[in-house]
């Protein structure tokens, strides 16, 4: 090649390379460019959106631990059970607690020090850590369906339909319970957690790693105290066992238990959890029995390596290292009955027994709930035990169980067979997963088992109650008054109803709602005061009615435009439900939502928008209301009233339904309006005995219009009153018992009624120590019944002493009573008395088997 070519060459070369600079700087620039759009985008994003948070967390939940509203004691609402979410105001709650200093402010400023402590007992009190665990967990547990015959195929199964199913709901743990560990059948030696049962051929880790893949986080439940391998025991000499190796302590936590005070037994626990949180993977840990070792430990101190150690500190030692060794970034559930002992070290606890199918075990969680509710989200994550939603509860049952735990948000585990339930058993969990931020504004345990639950909201400058009314009767349906008054919401201001489980808004109203119940069901309204604008009263996404959906929340009063943006799942129908003053004439006259299409229901004073999303994120919407033409019934008069007795101080009253179109009837007493009924039927209370009330009702349309005429009827409530009354068929302020469940017309176990082998078809079956207080207004002159020990008393060795009191006054005491005694007699002036109560000690030997009946009990006049 000569010169020249070679010039020409290399020409060509630079040319070549120059043009390839200007490309790649071109390139560069055009990527600069377009990573500088991307970043306005997402910061803009992020501006609108702000950051991603968990699901169920709203960024308005109160700053953990700062002071909290509350009240002290029921008043006059015994049947009131008042809960909150967000940073709620109401009247009725106007003391504030404070958890770091474990103080009461009352409103007139008394101080009350040490008020868990001290009045509450809860000894080893301090305000959780909500650092890690924001919220309580939520997920499925495999007890309840599989028991002990439980494998790893269908914990499988279960995890990917749970993953597929309720993850985007926020349900995402995934624990295993009894049944993967050792060998045997009986009590006490089905405790080896060396060896994994041949139904996990994978092995446990295996397991952990596949529910984790799935985007769920593993649990796993043992009872650690104990053991039955004794060659576990051999091996780590840490156990309660005599000098021939024999045990000291046999119960249904073990065939062997921990001796909390050998070294070795702490050494033995964190080399178990070790396996089980580091190399097995395990997040959530179920560590049962725990009652049964706090009270070993106390019982069979003595027989300890060092017995010189405070047996409770003991226990709380083997916590300690359970926690060091899984770190705070795993949840540590106490179970069952109610480990107090372990507040501190656990992030939550189960607060009863186990429950069961059918409605029998949602008593359980109701009752747990109780009597304990008041240590949740201040102490620790309450946990009343799972929710079951499958048959043979009917569909009532299970929104009464869903609605228990979704308008309390303690700990929200299902456990029923995932992937066999029909899609209504699946929409009712999909309505309250996950558990949110909600905690009590009663912190006492409760003395009866409340049917009015008000759950009040703050959120997005909205103040809301959520209200669900409970039948917690298996075999008659009931009727509720519900005043706005008692909710500490303005009575003679309209307000909004709306029933959420039925999905139908009923109307907009004065002073209070009846609300009529089927035999164990629960009813579930949002209440939104009424304002002069068109309002949103209600979301379908979660029970609460928004705090887990809303993102934000705006309005034009003036040109009546309501917009907003909300969190949603995909391919789950979202629906907005609205309404408007009632002496306005609107519906919906257009809608945006951002990438979807959405339908418009206009009904008569409301309205609903609702879309199916594409995928889960958020999605902005606005709707805007014009004119609309609405149809108006003049309302007619009813006829035929009739009032019974209800209580000793309320009417039962009935009415001949209407003929004619109307939206329900408004009841009157003096001449003063006092509850909006649906139906032809309602229930007031808090009258006068002793005067006369004149009660009207007239029929009114949705706008308030009432009819001209009325019926009406003039009645003293104290000459409807038979000479003589039953008391299980009056009201109580209060029943309780510190053992379970007070039982009416049936003893305390269940079974029918018996003392001495007679046995009596009405009465209260009650535990020692129990105590059941009712309000009488002084209108009867004698209390007459029966009294005895249960024949049903374990081992015939129960021994009770019943007393009864008026106005706080001792009227008559039984003395000493014995099991196989026969039934003891009373008859004691209570002239004058406002309220009886009816207690049963002891009789200074200990509670165990002090089933106590109060039997054939009549008050006369």
């Amino acid at each position: 090649m000569d010169k020249g070519q070679s010039k020409t060459k290399n020409k060509r070369e630079e040319t070549r390379r120059r043009k390839m600079r200007k490309n790649r700087e071109k390139m560069m620039l055009l990527i600069g460019v377009f990573l500088i759009l991307m970043a306005i985008i997402l910061l803009d994003n992020c501006q609108k959106k702000g950051p991603a948070r968990p699901i169920g967390l709203s960024g308005e939940e109160i700053p953990w631990p700062s002071p909290i509203p509350c009240r002290l004691e029921d008043n006059d609402q015994p049947d009131l059970f008042l809960l909150g979410l967000g940073r709620v105001s109401t009247p009725l709650a106007r003391a504030s607690f404070n958890p770091v200093e474990d103080k009461v402010t009352l409103p007139d400023g008394t101080v009350i020090e040490n008020y868990f402590r001290e009045k509450l007992k809860i000894k080893y009190y301090s305000p959780m850590d909500k650092s890690i665990f924001p919220l309580p967990p939520s997920g499925w547990c495999s007890w309840y369906y599989y028991y002990r015959e439980i494998n790893e195929k269908e914990i499988e199964k279960n995890a990917r339909w749970l993953a597929e199913n309720l993850k985007d709901f926020g349900a995402v743990y995934c624990q295993i319970d009894d049944g993967w560990q050792g060998r045997g059948d009986e009590k006490g030696n089905y405790r080896d957690w060396s060896t994994i049962d041949s139904k996990f051929p994978s092995g446990m880790a295996s397991l952990a790693r596949k529910i984790k893949e799935l985007g769920l986080k593993p649990g796993i439940w043992l009872a650690p105290h104990g053991q039955s391998n004794s060659e576990v025991v051999k091996k780590w000499n840490a156990f309660l066992v005599d000098e021939k190796g024999k045990s000291l302590s046999r119960t249904w936590e073990g065939d062997y238990l921990l001796d909390p005070s050998r070294p070795e037994a702490l050494n033995y626990l964190a080399d178990l959890f070790r396996k089980l949180s580091q190399e097995w993977g395990y997040e959530y840990f179920k560590i049962d029995g725990q009652p049964i070792v706090v009270r070993e430990y106390r019982n069979k101190l003595s027989l300890m390596k060092n017995p010189q150690v405070d047996p409770e500190e003991l226990y709380r030692q083997t916590l300690k290292i359970i926690r060091e060794t899984i770190g705070p970034q795993k949840y540590l559930l106490g179970c069952w009955g109610i480990p107090l002992e372990g507040m501190g070290f656990m992030n939550g606890s189960r607060t009863g027994g186990d429950v069961v199918i059918p409605w029998d075990g949602f008593l359980v969680a109701l009752q747990a709930t109780m009597r304990f509710y008041f240590l949740h989200n201040i102490a620790w994550y309450c946990d009343p035990d799972v929710m079951l939603v499958r048959y043979p509860l009917t569909l009532d049952m299970a929104r009464a169980w869903a609605s228990l735990q979704g308008l309390t948000g303690q700990a929200l585990m299902a456990s029923d067979c995932l992937y066999d339930l029909p899609p209504d058993r699946v929409e009712i969990m999909k309505r309250v997963y996950p558990a949110v931020d909600i905690r009590p504004l009663d912190l006492f345990p409760a003395e009866r088992n409340k049917r009015i639950w008000d759950l009040k909201i703050h959120h997005l400058g909205r103040d809301y109650d959520v209200v669900g009314c409970f039948n917690f009767n298996e075999k008659e349906a009931i009727g509720l008054e519900l005043k706005w008054a008692d909710l500490g919401l303005p009575p003679d201001t309209p307000v909004h109803v709306y029933d959420f489980w039925n999905q139908e808004y009923l109307g907009c109203w004065e002073k209070g709602f009846y609300v009529s119940l089927l035999p164990a069901s629960v009813r579930v309204f949002s209440l939104h005061v009424a304002r002069k604008e068109p309002q949103l009263i209600s979301t379908s996404r979660h029970i609460t009615q928004g705090w887990v959906d809303l993102v934000a929340l705006s309005s034009d009063p003036e040109k009546k435009i309501i917009r907003g943006r909300s969190r949603v799942i995909a391919h789950d129908p979202y629906e907005l439900r609205f309404s408007w003053p009632r002496n306005e004439k609107l519906k919906i006259s257009q809608v945006k939502v951002s990438g979807h299409e959405a339908s418009v229901k206009n009904y008569q004073n409301w309205a609903a928008v609702s879309f199916i999303p594409q995928k889960t994120g958020e999605v902005s919407w606005e709707v805007e209301f014009g004119p609309a033409e609405v149809y108006s019934f003049p309302p007619r008069q009813p006829g035929r009233l009739q009032a019974q007795p209800y209580g000793l101080n309320g009417l039962q009253l009935r009415w001949a339904p209407l003929y004619y179109l109307c939206a329900g009837y408004l009841i009157l007493v003096n001449e003063q309006p006092a509850l909006y009924s649906p139906l032809p039927e309602a229930i007031i209370t808090g009258l006068n005995p002793r005067e006369e009330q004149e009660i009207k009702v007239h029929a009114v349309w949705w706008d308030g219009t009432r009819s001209t005429e009325a019926a009406s009827v003039k009645i003293k409530p104290y000459d409807l009153l038979p000479s003589e009354a039953y008391l299980e068929t009056i009201p109580a302020r209060k029943i309780t018992s510190a053992m379970g469940r007070v039982r009416i017309n049936r003893a305390f176990g269940g079974g029918e009624l018996k003392i001495a082998n007679r046995a009596y078809g009405r009465g209260f079956g009650t535990h020692a120590p129990s105590e059941i207080v009712v309000p009488i207004y002084g209108l009867f002159r004698w209390i007459e019944g029966q009294v005895g020990v249960d024949d049903a008393s374990p081992r015939q060795r129960g021994s009770v002493e019943f007393i009864i009191r008026g106005d706080g006054r001792l009227l008559w005491r039984s003395g000493l009573i014995k099991a196989g005694q026969p039934a003891r007699g009373f008859r004691v002036d209570i002239s004058r008395i406002q309220q009886l109560s009816l207690e049963v000690t002891d009789g200074g030997d200990g509670p165990e088997g002090d089933q106590a009946d109060w039997v054939m009990v009549r008050l006369l006049k």
